[in-house]
C-alpha cells in the first residue's frame, strides 16, 4: 500500500488544520491539538451570571467527550443505553443525523469518550471498545469500521479506551495495545492496515496522539502504559521512548511540542517532565521533572511561552518550562479542563461545574467572569470548546452553547 508523503500535510498541520476554517474546532483540542484557538473578537469579560446562553439540549447521550465543529455542523458522540451514537447537529442545536457505532465499554463509566475528528468530508471516531470507524460528514453513512482490539489482539484497559483518533495525511492513528501493535496506522479511506509499531506492545494509556515535524521527518508522539514515545509517521518505527509511569497507567494528556521539546504531565502524583529531541528527532533526553503539576486528564496549555494546567489535587498553576518552577496558583480554579482563545483562558471545574474566564500571564492573573453549570449529570469532564464565537460546554447528556462574541 502506498505510504503518504506527509511533508506538506505536516507543515500545514502545525499551523492548524488545512481543511477547516480558522474559527472551526474540527478535532480534540482544536486545530493542531494544542487547546489554543486563533479566534478573535471575543468577550474579554462576562456579565454577572456569565455570557448569554443560546441553547441547551438534553439529547446528545451520556458522554465525557467534547464536541467538534466544522463547516457549520457540530459533531458529538453519546451513549444511548449501552450503545454509542455519533450525532450531527446544526449550529442551532437541531438534529441533522445520528448514526450508531456499536456497544460501549460498560465495566465502568458506560458513556462515550471519543471526540470526533472531522476532515475532508469525513468524520472519524475510536470507541471505548477499540472500534475505529469513518462516516460521511454530510449524511452520517458508515464508510468503514474496524474492531482493532480483535484485529491486533489488543487488550482493553481499566476504564476503557478514551482517545480521539488522529488523522495524518492518509493515516488514521489509534492505540489497540496489541503485540507489536501498541500503535497502528490504518488507511483513512479504506480502514486497511498501513503499519503497526513493531517492537512496541504496550497497552493504551488513554492518550490522543500528536503529529509533529522534526527536521525532515514526521513523528507521532504519544503515551503508552509505561512510556512516552515517538514513532516515524510513515513507517511506524519506534524512534525513541522515555519512561512515564504512574499507579494506574493513566496518561490521557496530549503532549505539547515546542522549540524541539516535548512537555507532558500525568496524574496520581507522577508529575510533569520536559524532553529535548535531537536535531534529527531520533533521540529524546530528559531536561527536568517536576511532581507538583500532576495533571490527571484536564489538559495542559502553552500560552506566551509558559505552561498552564491543574494538578490532581490542586489549583490551576502557571509553570516556567525552563526549569519546571511553579510561578503561582489560581485560587479560584481547581482541577478544571482548560482551553484558550483571544487572550483568555476558559476553565471548566470538574466537581463544582463552574466555568471561569481568566486573563493570565507569567506575572499573574485576573478573573473576568464565572458562571455555574447546573444541568446535566455526572462529573464535569468534557473539555470546553470555543468555535465561531460560541462557547460549548458539555455535561453528561446535555450540550450547552453560549454567545461569547464581543458586541
Amino acid at each position: 500500500m502506498r505510504r503518504t508523503d506527509l511533508s506538506v500535510v505536516l507543515a500545514l498541520a502545525l499551523l492548524g488544520s488545512p481543511l477547516a476554517r480558522a474559527e472551526d474546532w474540527p478535532q480534540w483540542r482544536g486545530p493542531g491539538r494544542t487547546g489554543l484557538s486563533k479566534e478573535t473578537g471575543l468577550l474579554k469579560s462576562w456579565p454577572d451570571g456569565g455570557p448569554k446562553k443560546l441553547w441547551s439540549i438534553k439529547t446528545v447521550g451520556g458522554g465525557y467527550s467534547s464536541p467538534s465543529i466544522a463547516n457549520g455542523t457540530i459533531y458529538i458522540t453519546g451513549a444511548d443505553e449501552k450503545k454509542g451514537t455519533l450525532r450531527a447537529l446544526g449550529l442551532d442545536g437541531k438534529r441533522k443525523w445520528e448514526q450508531p457505532f456499536g456497544t460501549l465499554f460498560s465495566s465502568s463509566h458506560p458513556v462515550t469518550r471519543t471526540s470526533p475528528t472531522v476532515e475532508d468530508g469525513a468524520v472519524y471516531i475510536y470507541s471505548s471498545k477499540g472500534r475505529a470507524a469513518r462516516f460521511d460528514a454530510k449524511t452520517g453513512k458508515g464508510i468503514w469500521s474496524v474492531d482493532t482490539l480483535k484485529k491486533f489482539e489488543g487488550r482493553n484497559i481499566r476504564w476503557g479506551i478514551a482517545e480521539s483518533p488522529l488523522i495524518a495525511g492518509d493515516l488514521f492513528l489509534c492505540h489497540p495495545g496489541g503485540p507489536d501493535a501498541a500503535v497502528v496506522a490504518l488507511n483513512k479511506e479504506t480502514g486497511k492496515t498501513v503499519w503497526t509499531s513493531k517492537g512496541l506492545s504496550e497497552r493504551s494509556a488513554y492518550c490522543s496522539p500528536l503529529l509533529i515535524r522534526v527536521g525532515d521527518m514526521g513523528q507521532i508522539v504519544t503515551q503508552t502504559e509505561d512510556h512516552i514515545v515517538g514513532l516515524n509517521a510513515k513507517t511506524g518505527k519506534v524512534l525513541w521512548k522515555v519512561q512515564q509511569r504512574n499507579k494506574y497507567a493513566v496518561h490521557p494528556n496530549t503532549p505539547l511540542f515546542f522549540d524541539n521539546m516535548i512537555f507532558i504531565s500525568s496524574g496520581y502524583g507522577h508529575g510533569s517532565q520536559l524532553l529535548r529531541l535531537s536535531a534529527d528527532g531520533t533521540k529524546a533526553s530528559q531536561v527536568w521533572t517536576e511532581r507538583k503539576l500532576d495533571c490527571q486528564h484536564e489538559g495542559v496549555l502553552r500560552i506566551d511561552g509558559h505552561i498552564y494546567g491543574c494538578p490532581s489535587r490542586g489549583r490551576l498553576v502557571c509553570m516556567d518550562p525552563k526549569d519546571g518552577k511553579i510561578l503561582y496558583r489560581v485560587k479560584e480554579v481547581r482541577k478544571a479542563s482548560i482551553t484558550y482563545a483571544d487572550q483568555r483562558l476558559y476553565a471548566y471545574d470538574e466537581k463544582g461545574g463552574a466555568v471561569s474566564l481568566l486573563e493570565v500571564s507569567p506575572k499573574g492573573y485576573k478573573v473576568h467572569g464565572q458562571f455555574p453549570v447546573k444541568t446535566g449529570s455526572g462529573p464535569h469532564w468534557a473539555h470546553p470548546v470555543v468555535a465561531n464565537g460560541v462557547l460549548y460546554i458539555r455535561h453528561g447528556e446535555v450540550l450547552m452553547a453560549y454567545d461569547v462574541k464581543a458586541k
